[in-house]
């Protein structure tokens, strides 16, 4: 008989890969993102990073581009727990999770510095709500 069961071990979660369609691409006022923002995709509809867990440096950022995002999602973002060695350990889809900067969930929000780094990152929020059932 083929059964599954449940194994708790211990992991060193080194990364929160991001993959946000923000509603509003543009140039106007009335978008929530500019089509300049760095890693944005080719077509210039979603934004997708690589962020350290425990620093908020976000890999690939431009040197000297300082940013603030503050996006609705539309709980339809992608986000994945990455481990030393490349391999996703939990994925969640929809709501941002605590460890991203947000608010209610619905939006995320960064302050990123000239270095690339997340200066409202906050590594203590925890990665539970990866794994709540």
């Amino acid at each position: 008989m083929k059964t599954t069961i449940k194994v708790e071990k211990e992991v060193d979660i080194r990364a929160v890969l991001i993959d946000i369609s923000p509603r509003y691409i543009g140039d106007t006022d009335d978008d929530d993102m500019p089509t300049d923002f760095p890693l944005l995709n080719e077509n210039k509809t979603a934004w997708a990073a690589s962020v350290n867990i425990d620093t908020g440096e976000i890999a690939n950022w431009p040197i000297g581009e300082k940013r603030e995002m503050h996006v609705k999602v539309c709980d339809a973002g992608l986000y994945k727990l990455v481990d030393s060695y490349g391999n996703v350990i939990a994925e969640k889809y929809g709501y941002v999770p605590d460890i991203v900067p947000n608010d209610y969930g619905d939006y995320v929000v960064l302050s990123i510095d000239e270095n690339g780094i997340i200066t409202n990152w906050n590594p203590s929020a925890g990665v539970d709500d990866f794994f709540d059932a």
